[in-house]
């Protein structure tokens, strides 16, 4: 089997608690082969440039860890870019400017610069937000400079801390539409593991929208842990890709230079099933 993890954040995103090196060093120790670094790139109103986040400094980073671990794990540079069909001319710019391998778009606003994650969920007309976050990702699927879309139905980690169950499979016909332009522009979804060692206790999206997505056509499908720590490097992933088949699909995919390359997905296990199990244990 080939584990990768495509989605994780250093200390290059705000967020992030551990340098690219510690990040490589427990991808490495808990035996995966390939991670992709996606640190935040979050324009917000005000703050259009996001200057907080430094591109060469990441890439420097990348360069430093690539030497380290040469022959032992591969590291992609990658770019999580936050609604940037809301702000085009600053993503556009970065991701042209610098050697991704891949982009990872999301969307963690609505309008009205409402973070999905700061909604009150157990007051809030859920409907209303789910509706007004799917039109965000259609939006964003015809920005279509990307490469995946990440965590698709996101509002499903926050709402549960509030103890609302959502699906947005209530809502099929827009996530068709999503998917129809996603499809048709050769761009896919992750499976984001985070929601594993959350409150939804699943990941993100769940199997029936994998499902969904497989079933009209789609084929592009990466699988990220959503790391902030090394701590959870490579968490879930085991189950992500497992998602994934059970979804449909006989590979997962990896980037190079923005070029999608396939990873079939074997029945046996590596010793990365064994490294997980011990790591868990440790803890």
């Amino acid at each position: 089997m080939y584990f990768c993890d495509y989605h994780m954040h250093s200390s290059n995103s705000t967020d992030g608690k551990n340098s690219v090196i510690e990040m490589c060093q427990k991808a490495a120790e808990i035996g995966l082969n390939e991670i992709a670094i996606t640190d935040h790139f979050e324009p917000v109103e005000g703050n259009e440039e996001y200057k907080q986040y430094n591109p060469e400094y990441y890439i420097f980073d990348v360069m430093k860890a690539r030497a380290v671990y040469k022959n032992k794990l591969k590291i992609k540079t990658g770019v999580e870019l936050g609604q940037p069909h809301m702000y085009p001319e600053y993503s556009t710019r970065l991701i042209e400017s610098y050697p991704y391998d891949y982009v990872l778009a999301s969307a963690h606003k609505i309008p009205g610069d409402i973070d999905v994650g700061e909604i009150d969920y157990k007051n809030a007309d859920v409907s209303y937000y789910c509706k007004q976050y799917l039109r965000q990702l259609k939006k964003l699927a015809q920005w279509n400079r990307f490469d995946c879309i990440g965590h698709l139905d996101l509002p499903k980690r926050y709402a549960a801390i509030h103890g609302i169950v959502i699906s947005l499979m209530e809502y099929r016909e827009d996530l068709e539409e999503i998917f129809k332009i996603l499809i048709q522009n050769g761009k896919g979804i992750e499976i984001n593991t985070s929601g594993l060692r959350q409150h939804s206790k699943s990941c993100l999206p769940s199997l029936d929208i994998v499902k969904l997505y497989r079933y009209m056509g789609g084929e592009v499908i990466t699988v990220g842990s959503d790391a902030h720590s090394a701590a959870d490097v490579g968490k879930g992933i085991e189950e992500g890709i497992e998602i994934a088949r059970e979804a449909g699909f006989e590979y997962i995919t990896v980037f190079n230079n923005r070029k999608p390359e396939w990873k079939r997905i074997a029945q046996s296990k590596s010793n990365f099933a064994v490294y997980q199990q011990q790591d868990r244990m440790a803890q």
